[in-house]
């Protein structure tokens, strides 16, 4: 095995190898190999052939250098730099500042530093980087933050850098050849706290008092921790010497030697000297002493024996405490009790042996020796005494060691080696400070002060100040919480402010108004603590055996219902006999309680808690029955004998009748009882009986049949019966579906919603009241006042300007009036059908009632003063609304809208002779509804299915409106010429003008109709909007999804009869493209952008159904969309494949490293300006990396995985006969593909954005006629208005966001005119972010279901989304 003085391998390792280490060395919680594989490539390491390294190559490096044993791995864990060569690595490395720079400035972006909460590792390592560059204020700032990072953590904690240093010869030949400040700061990082551990330190002293002269005592801060080390050492020559401590407070040799000495007077008057000089300069009153001077501090007050002083010894020893300074000054607050006159406490508890350890450990030995704690006496406590004394010799810890041995010789008579040391020196021995007494004379003392009358005053409650206790009772234990609350002017108490344990256990003076069960409570309360740096203390209060002290207790809540009081009750423990055809069974009651049970608890009702406390008699019976003892028959005479004999230690429940047989018998009452109280803002129950009227409540159903009580003075029994009580209990819930359905756990219904414990309750209510009755510990909560439906709803509607202006009322029973605005704000703050009418009454509406009211409110533009105004196309709504409701009024304008609605039902319109083609049915149907909707004079969706015919349906309609005037169609370019010749060849008496050639509007007339591109309208957007459209019709009308584009606002611009959309995909991303939709079709219908956000964007996109439901509603009458698989059963079968293409070990590595690049880029970025477009690029560089490494890394020699899965693809169609349409986002991922299509001798087609629009329609149609077996197509280019028939494969080289596009694409080819089966390929890289791309379609493709087909779902990407899916937590 390599040793720490071994390493001179490292001189002849190539120079690859030494990077590998030094970068280990630097990384504080060393690297994956991925990552450490990126990082070298980017810091241009090459190995011995001037070749980058790859994924072998430094797979075999990390093997030799672990062989050598210069790193160490743990499987699932990163590779990490051994310990006992990171120093000679960093030594190296020290000589090499130019290439330290450089893997300093390459690590520190790797572990970024975030604003607001820098991470351990990320300080840790600028830390190292400005120790090994010298440079000593940065040195300083780190330190000083890493310092503050480890007292603030927790768990196993690195060593102090100067500690890891001299841990080898290496390290301190590094320490060696630091600046002076830079020594002093490392040495003052790690003394304090080796003074106080008494830490390994042997070689650290001598290099430092060496150089005293040489330097180092020009830090005063520095000799006095140096003499302090003298002093534990025994080396008093360094502390007597003249000048010993500079100029800094001589604190060595004017305090500790006294102290040590024995000369406390003289120590304390120093101290008090110097905390009045700190005091003079800082303005504060109160000091905390560093750890040893505090410990010191109070061995002089002890030693002092002035009953003066008692109140400074215990402020610190509360100081020690509240600093987390050790365990000894736990031990010593009962020192305090004891000098106060009590007697020790039985409970006192030492922790493990194990922990006796520095200052602490000497301080809590001597501590537990004079209070002759029980722990302490024993062989073991000996062992770990003896232990510790040698493991301080060893130290060279002299003083300290020769302190333990006086302790063993008082303690436990084992003779010193050296048993004048202490004389010889003049010294004292710190174990002759406290005079001892035994535990018995403390506990005489103790009641003799007792019995002469000395008492410590009981204090009485403040009037206006309690501690109350919020508890939580599981299976598992107790947890108690202690809150001060006031009382108001009102006279309830407040919630509360809560209390931290540490402050009760340290400063319970401060709180006057405790009562006396609560200061048996804090003496529960324990601590513990660890940590190199000072942190991490635990203080903990053991409920469980604090609970008898809350018996009785006037402020006791429950946690997680503050409101509710709870009454800690004295349980009785009872012995029960259980009488059967063959055997009694005997238990105790509870049942929980065991032969080692102390305390015990039950929750009575959902108020009241039984804490049962287990004596000594109990405990014996436990042990002798166990959970439950069965007897014979045969022996009841002999088991009435054994139980009467313990009557007196336990009360007897029992079913024998010889035991009660002169007790009188009365009927028990079999009604159910629901306990009510509050829970939030909603119930909790409980469903028990009470057989008698003074007995316990009980479980319906369960438990003993005879019970014994008391009624009016007298004992009497009465016999339950269980069967019917179950039934009881079944009804109900039958009764009560809400109540089945809620959750509970067997004993208790939790309702901390409103709606639901109102639903329960207004059950419950219904049920007749000798089968239930509610009960309200705490006073009813919750009043249904009244219950109402459609019938006792009155409304009225009348026209104002171009709204519909709706009013109504609705009478309760106590005759208040609502009116439908009121209403309709009340019924909007509730998620259910009870409306709150204030001071806990409530108002239950009828679920047809509540929905009503919500689709009222979600299609209101507005409210007004004269009323809640609707749109007027509202009307089809509102219209079912009238034949629901009890009352409704309407003014003419009205019967007037209705009276047209009516019209349009019998409207039928003729079918152009002109049209040259046969309609299919659903085609026909489709030109009837357009034509109604024209008749209406409102706008229309035509939304079917991408190869269903919209432009032939379209086409009939622009002929039937022909006469009329001029008509429009704008559409994509690529789609544009499908228009001419669709046109040309169904309505030949159309004149058709493409815009894109004549750029001219002059003399249009009737039967002329204009074709323009988007791009051509928006550029001559005011010649358009200055012609009176007789129709005007939107291909593709998803183009105008973004309402702030140009292009947006050039097609609101136009005047138009009749406006028409046409879009297989009318909602792409998000519901804001519906609203920008409608806006140009029916003005109005969806309010303002503002409105319909907070209408019905953002409540559907958080998953509300009712909102869903009413914007279903809303815009149902002017969509139409039809599926292939609803009117085309003649098409051929699809079948869509996603084949998932697993990556090269080389292209996942690189993948992973940047992905983890990204999100540790992205994660440093503040704010959110432009966050989203910094996302979405980073995520795009990963997606062009899955289509292959050359997109991302022109140079890469990588083989592209997905590449080779489409080849195998392609190759086998193309051998088949088959053709394919191949779709990618990228066009240079298609040029890619080219090249490998020639150099295989393959035809094909080709298209992209750049391909004007006659070559388009040259290629499409040499494809049809059979030119080329492969088509490929970018996405965008060509994704719509193609038709591609001749093909039967398509295959997506890679996802796109938004399933649609891909939807459409594929529709290329699968569509009216297809016979034969079409296969559908989507190539997706496993394991990286296309699989969660294409995981999102499926939430994509259920936005425009859940609006147009009854689906439920809507979302759209936002950043937190985007990231989220970069991260892989999608």
């Amino acid at each position: 095995m390599t040793t720490p003085d071994s390493l001179h391998y490292l001189d002849q390792l190539p120079a690859h190898h030494l990077a590998v280490l030094r970068a280990l060395a630097l990384l504080p919680n060393g690297e994956n190999k991925p990552n450490l594989l990126m990082l070298l490539s980017l810091n241009l390491i090459r190995d011995a052939h001037g070749k980058a390294l790859n994924n072998d190559t430094l797979g075999a490096v990390l093997g030799d250098l672990e062989h050598r044993d210069a790193i160490v791995r743990t499987t699932g864990l990163p590779y990490r730099v051994a310990p006992q060569a990171r120093n000679a690595v960093l030594l190296q490395l020290m000589d090499e500042q130019a290439e330290l720079a450089a893997w300093g400035e390459l690590l520190c972006d790797h572990i970024p530093l975030p604003r607001g909460a820098p991470s351990a590792p990320a300080v840790q390592l600028r830390l190292w980087l400005a120790i090994l560059q010298g440079r000593a204020e940065p040195t300083a700032e780190w330190l000083a933050l890493y310092q503050q990072l480890m007292q603030n953590g927790s768990g196993a904690q690195p060593q102090p850098p100067f500690k890891r240093l001299f841990h080898t010869a290496a390290g301190r030949a590094l320490f060696d050849r630091l600046d002076d400040d830079i020594q002093v700061q490392l040495l003052m990082d790690y003394l304090p706290d080796a003074n106080w551990r008494l830490d390994h330190f042997a070689d650290g002293y001598r290099y430092a008092v060496a150089r005293l002269e040489d330097g180092y005592r020009d830090w005063d801060d520095l000799t006095g921790q140096l003499l302090q080390q003298a002093l534990w050492r025994a080396d008093f020559d360094q502390v007597t010497q003249a000048g010993a401590e500079g100029d800094g407070l001589p604190v060595a040799r004017r305090f500790f030697l006294p102290v040590m000495q024995g000369r406390y007077a003289e120590a304390l008057e120093v101290v008090a000297d110097w905390l009045a000089d700190i005091r003079r300069e800082t303005k504060k009153r109160t000091l905390d002493l560093p750890a040893v001077l505090n410990a010191f501090y109070c061995l002089a007050l002890i030693g002092s024996r002035d009953d003066k002083r008692q109140a400074e010894l215990k402020q610190a020893i509360a100081a020690g405490v509240r600093q987390r300074h050790g365990h000894c000054y736990y031990v010593l607050q009962h020192l305090l009790t004891v000098q106060e006159g009590a007697a020790v406490a039985a409970s006192v508890q030492l922790p493990d042996a194990s922990v006796l350890n520095g200052f602490d450990g000497l301080l809590l030995a001597l501590a537990a020796y004079w209070l002759d704690v029980k722990q302490a006496r024993t062989p073991a406590w000996q062992v770990a005494l003896t232990a510790f004394g040698q493991q301080l010799q060893d130290e060279g810890y002299a003083w300290a060691a020769q302190e333990v041995a006086a302790l063993l010789q008082r303690q436990f008579g084992v003779a010193r080696e050296q048993p004048d040391w202490h004389a010889g020196r003049q010294l004292t021995p710190l174990v002759d400070i406290y005079r001892r007494q035994e535990a018995w004379q403390h506990a005489l003392n103790a009641l003799k002060m007792l019995g002469a009358g000395k008492e410590t005053p009981l204090t009485v409650d403040s009037k206006d100040t309690r501690l109350a206790w919020f508890i939580t009772v599981a299976p598992h234990g107790v947890l108690m919480e202690p809150r001060e609350q006031k009382l108001g002017a009102r006279g309830q108490w407040s919630r509360g402010r809560a209390v931290a344990l540490r402050r009760l256990l340290e400063s319970s003076d401060e709180f006057d108004y405790l009562a006396e069960p609560d200061r048996r409570i804090l003496r529960q309360i324990k601590s513990a603590h660890d940590s190199y740096y000072g942190g991490g203390s635990a203080y903990e209060l053991d409920g469980e055996k604090s609970l008898p002290a809350l018996v009785g207790h006037g402020a006791v809540y429950w946690a997680d219902a503050p409101d509710v009081r709870v009454d800690v009750v004295a349980g009785q423990v009872t012995l029960q006999l259980t009488e059967d055809a063959r055997e009694i069974r005997v238990r105790l009651n509870p049942s929980k309680i065991a032969a080692d049970s102390e305390v015990v608890w039950d929750k009575d009702t959902p108020t009241r808690l039984a804490v049962y406390q287990v004596g000594r008699e109990v405990r014996q019976i436990a042990a002798i029955i166990g959970r439950e003892l069965t007897v014979p028959l045969a022996a009841k005479a002999q088991l009435i004998d054994a139980v009467t004999s313990v009557a007196p230690l336990v009360p007897i429940h029992s079913d024998l009748p010889e035991l009660a047989a002169n007790l009188d018998t009365i009927a028990a009452d079999s009604r159910i009882y629901a306990h009510l109280l509050p829970l939030a803002q909603g119930l909790r129950l409980q469903l028990l009986v009470r057989p008698l009227a003074a007995a316990n409540w009980c479980k319906p159903g369960s438990g003993m049949e005879s019970i014994v009580g008391e009624v009016d003075g007298r004992t009497v029994q009465t016999r339950r019966n269980l069967a019917a009580e179950r039934a009881a209990l079944q009804h109900v819930l039958s009764s009560c579906p809400a109540l089945a359905a809620a959750d509970n756990d067997g004993q208790e219904w939790q309702l901390p919603e409103p709606q639901q414990a109102l639903e329960v309750l207004s059950e419950l209510q219904q049920l007749d009241a000798g089968v239930l009755e509610c009960v309200w510990p705490e006073g009813e909560r919750l009043r249904i006042k009244s219950r109402r439906g459609l019938p006792q709803l009155q409304l009225s509607v009348k026209r104002h300007g171009e709204w519909f202006v709706l009013n109504g009322q609705l009478k309760l029973d106590d005759g208040r009036v609502l009116q439908l605005k009121e209403l309709l704000e009340l019924a909007a703050q509730q998620q259910g059908r009870f409306i709150t009418l204030g001071d806990d009454d409530w108002l239950a509406l009828t679920d047809s009632m509540k929905k009503r009211l919500e689709e009222l409110a979600l299609l209101a533009d507005h409210v007004g003063r004269d009323g809640v105004h609707y749109a007027q196309l509202a009307a089809p709504v509102l219209a079912e609304l009238s034949g629901e409701v009890g009352e409704f009024d309407a003014d003419a304008a009205w019967q007037q809208q209705l009276a047209l609605l009516d019209t349009l039902r019998d409207y039928q319109p003729q079918l152009p002779s002109t049209l040259q083609a046969t309609l299919r049915d659903y085609q026909l149907e489709g030109y009837n509804w357009m034509a109604r909707l024209a008749h209406w004079g409102v706008g229309a969706c035509l939304a079917d299915d991408m190869g269903l015919g919209k432009t032939v349906q379209t086409l009939a309609l622009l002929l039937a409106r022909a006469p009329g005037g001029p008509q429009l169609v704008v559409a994509p370019t690529s789609v544009a010429l499908n228009w001419l010749s669709e046109a040309a060849r169904f309505a030949p008496t159309l004149r058709v003008r493409p815009y894109h050639q004549f750029r001219s509007l002059v003399e249009l007339g009737p039967f002329d109709l204009v074709v323009v591109s988007y791009g051509l309208l928006q550029l001559d957007a005011d010649a358009f909007a200055a012609v009176p459209w007789q129709s005007v019709v939107l291909d593709e009308a998803q183009a105008i999804k973004n309402a702030g584009t140009k292009r947006s606002q050039a097609v609101m611009a136009l005047n138009a009869g009749f406006r028409l959309a046409a879009s297989g995909t009318p909602i792409e991303n998000h519901l804001g493209e519906l609203w920008n939709l409608f806006r140009f079709l029916n003005p109005g219908l969806l309010g303002s952008q503002e409105r319909f956000q907070q209408r019905f964007a953002g409540p559907v996109e958080r998953g509300d159904k009712n909102a869903r439901l009413a914007l279903k509603a809303l815009i149902q009458p002017f969509i139409l969309r039809r599926t292939k698989s609803q009117v085309l059963h003649e098409l051929p079968p699809r079948t869509e494949i996603t084949r998932k293409v697993p990556l090269s070990a080389e292209e996942l590595h690189l993948y992973e490293a940047m992905r983890q690049q990204a999100v540790d880029k992205l994660d440093q970025l503040q704010g959110t300006d432009g966050k989203q477009m910094q996302v979405l690029a980073e995520i795009t560089k990963l997606r062009r990396f899955c289509c292959h490494p050359q997109l991302v890394l022109p140079d890469s020699v990588i083989a592209g995985s997905k590449l080779a899965a489409f080849s195998e693809i392609a190759e086998e169609l193309v051998e088949n006969g088959h053709k394919a349409l191949v779709f990618s986002q990228f066009v240079d991922h298609l040029k890619l593909v080219r090249q490998w299509l020639d150099e295989q001798g393959i035809a094909y087609q080709y298209l992209d954005g750049s391909t004007p629009a006659r070559e388009r329609k040259a290629r499409v149609d040499a494809f049809q006629r059979g030119e080329g077996d492969i088509f490929l197509i970018s996405l965008k280019a060509g994704g719509t208005g193609l038709n591609l028939t001749a093909a039967d494969y398509v295959i997506h080289l890679d996802p796109w966001w938004n399933p649609a596009v891909e939807d459409q694409a594929s529709d290329r080819a699968y569509r009216m005119g297809q016979q034969r089966p079409v296969t559908i390929y989507r190539l997706v890289a496993e394991h990286t972010i296309e699989e969660q791309i294409v995981a999102l379609h499926g939430v994509k493709r259920d936005l425009a279901d859940s609006l147009l087909e009854g689906g439920d779902a809507s979302a759209k990407l936002d950043t937190e989304a985007l990231l989220a899916l970069l991260k892989g937590e999608l």
